[in-house]
């Protein structure tokens, strides 16, 4: 054997590191946070217009500061916002009222473009003002705007950008700056077209949020994209799937090459509790299907914060772990605020926020001069009890809503139909928690009263339904409460915390009886749960039983009318009018008639609680204590900001 002399052996090992110093790096890793919040409805500064009150528990310029923070101490962090951002308060309602010119930017713009978001998605509320001012408000954006699955009906495809692949320059654990290109995907529910059919009819269509998925996917990864982060505007529901769901962000886990998932539209918080038993979900590391999912509440009371681990291959980049958390603004159990507000980001905002209170503060039906021509209430209003007992904050939609029924329909061919109206009570705690309810104080009325008793710029419709659809509508409303034990002593709480008090429908001009006692006949999500139970006893109209064939008119709103809450005859092919007028302008118009304004429920509806069982309890307002009505008395107060109330049979 020959000995290899010292000149080959060198050369040979400095071939050995030429070759190591290009081939591709493998073992290195990075640790990236993403951001992500969503359905923030307008509340950027930390004021609730509907109180006219400044508050510490929402508020994005509060968000902002643990955004910077975060930011100040990590080089790789990304922010991204969910949708419904450009509706939801008087702020909106205001900047929609006066759109920005040409040339300008919106305000709402201004401050997300201060933030430094790197993308967002369209939500579903981003449609209720017309795509004329939507397309207004994103074109100051200096970020990417998505929303794959909102399709032009002439060219076939995305109406808006589907997707974007961003390319960042980021720290590895090393240290070392490296290349990582993020691909973001937005989707939103495809039933916006119902939802705001008179305005998007004929100018857009929608298509699955999954299967749009599945298209795009593998399309960014062939673009390049090292990770792909999937921004949906959409629930969490594990029910098998049929297609065209609303709440469809959990069926994009299932996905390959899909690495996050920020999820919004039905303003709850994941990981949370309301999630503990969605099949694959780890509540602990906040991941569903192995996936990190964050859906970070509403209102910008909450910051959502994905953590990855990326390690680098022959292929790039990719996710060998992660997990999800949230971070909240204010801490409901010590009772105050986590986060102060941006100073200077709130700044920026200061001249159209005294706008806004302006316009708020002005009286309903105020003249050109500003003098009142408008109505008062001869005592507080408030929503407190309202899914206890009927009460006079959802009786007065139901009044306006019929009235203008009245004048509507008069010399039509329905107008010999008995007007019903159905309306719910929007603010009434639940999910967005103890301060989330109506409370009008006695006296003149001004415009943001208004947006106080109704809160959405939705648009009044009228179907046409028999005595069995009425009867199956308030069925699904009845989904509201727990079924109560009549024989168990222990407490029982009366609401089921999972069902949304907006999808809690009272219907007006009839008469009737809730039995929580016996199951429920629907899920929240409107599918049929039990077909032989029934809760809802003792249906009349005018002294007389409902019988299945009695035809009615019943006023609601355009939501409700194309399947929103998927009530049983809420579809377009039962209108008979689709109003163009707004369900607040309509509520103005009832209250400058009417002057002056009881709030006296006509108690229509009732609950029928047992009286043998123990305490019967609901969670509503601290507030509520100074304006108990017989039969409700305080118990205590609960560490979620909310108290404790008891009923008595």
């Amino acid at each position: 054997m020959k000995t290899m002399c010292f000149s080959s052996r060198y050369m040979l090992i400095a071939i050995s590191v030429m070759l190591l110093w290009t081939l591709p790096a493998y073992g290195q890793e990075m640790e990236l946070t993403i951001l992500a919040t969503s359905d923030v409805h307008n509340n950027y500064l930390d004021y609730d217009y509907f109180t006219d009150m400044p508050t510490e528990q929402t508020g994005l310029v509060r968000i902002a500061t643990a955004i910077k923070e975060l930011r100040a101490n990590n080089p790789n962090v990304l922010l991204f916002d969910d949708g419904d951002n450009i509706q939801g308060n008087p702020f909106g309602e205001y900047m929609a009222k006066n759109p920005p010119k040409e040339g300008q930017i919106s305000p709402i713009m201004t401050l997300l473009n201060a933030m430094n978001y790197d993308a967002i998605s369209l939500g579903n509320h981003e449609f209720n003002f017309g795509i004329p001012y939507l397309n207004k408000v994103i074109a100051g954006a200096k970020f990417p705007v998505l929303s794959a699955n909102v399709i032009d009906p002439l060219t076939k495809k995305p109406y808006f950008r589907p997707y974007t692949i961003l390319t960042r320059n980021f720290q590895d654990t090393n240290g070392k700056t490296q290349t990582v290109k993020i691909g973001v995907l937005g989707l939103l529910p495809p039933q916006i077209l119902s939802w705001d059919g008179a305005s998007l009819r004929g100018n857009v269509q929608t298509e699955d949020g999954y299967t749009t998925a599945q298209h795009y996917v593998p399309e960014m990864k062939a673009a390049g994209a090292d990770i792909i982060v999937i921004l949906a505007h959409s629930g969490i529901q594990d029910y098998p799937r049929k297609g065209g769901e609303e709440n469809f962000s959990y069926f994009l886990t299932s996905i390959p090459d899909v690495d996050v998932v920020i999820s919004g539209h039905a303003h709850e918080k994941f990981p949370g509790r309301a999630y503990a038993k969605i099949k694959g979900a780890d509540l602990e590391k906040g991941t569903i299907n192995g996936v990190p999912v964050v859906m970070p509440g509403s209102f910008a009371d909450t910051l959502g914060l994905i953590k990855l681990t990326l390690n680098k291959n022959g292929e790039g980049w990719k996710r060998s772990d992660g997990s999800g958390r949230l971070l909240p603004v204010y801490d409901s159990a010590a009772r105050k605020a986590n986060l102060a507000a941006d100073k200077e980001l709130s700044a920026l905002l200061a001249k159209d926020h005294q706008a806004v209170l302006n316009y708020i503060r002005s009286p309903v039906g105020a003249g050109e001069d500003g003098g009142s021509i408008g109505g008062s209430l001869t005592a507080p209003l408030t929503s407190f009890f309202a899914v206890i007992r009927d009460d006079y904050s959802v009786q007065i939609i139901n009044e306006a809503q019929t009235r203008y029924a009245e004048q509507a329909l008069a010399g039509t061919a329905y107008a010999r139909l008995p007007i019903l109206s159905a309306a719910a009570p929007f603010k009434a705690g639940g999910r967005q928690g103890a301060r989330y309810y109506t409370n009008v104080p006695a006296g003149p009325l001004a415009i943001k009263n208004i947006a106080d008793i109704y809160v959405f710029p939705n648009t009044v419709v009228i179907l046409k339904l028999t005595g069995k659809d009425i009867k199956e509508w308030l069925e699904m409303s009845a989904g509201q409460f727990n079924q109560l034990n009549p024989t168990d002593k222990a407490e029982q709480f009366i609401q089921n915390d999972d069902f949304p008090t907006y999808l809690f429908d009272v219907i007006d001009g009839v008469s009737y009886k809730i039995d929580p006692t016996r199951p429920a006949r629907y899920n929240r999500d409107g599918s049929l749960r039990d077909k032989k139970a029934e809760r809802i006893l003792d249906l009349q109209f005018n002294g007389k039983p409902i019988r299945q064939k009695d035809e009615f008119a019943l006023v609601t709103n355009n939501y409700r009318a194309y399947g929103g809450g998927n009530f049983p005859g809420g579809n377009p092919g039962n209108i008979i009018l689709e109003s163009p007028d707004e369900s607040r302008q309509v509520i103005l118009k009832y209250i400058d008639e009417k002057r002056e304004i009881t709030p006296r429920p006509d108690n229509n509806w009732q609950l029928i609680l047992p009286t043998a069982s123990g305490p019967l309890l609901f969670l509503s307002s601290p507030e509520a204590k100074d304006k108990l009505p017989p039969g409700i008395s305080f118990l205590r107060n609960a560490d979620t900001g909310f108290a404790v109330y008891q009923v008595q049979p």
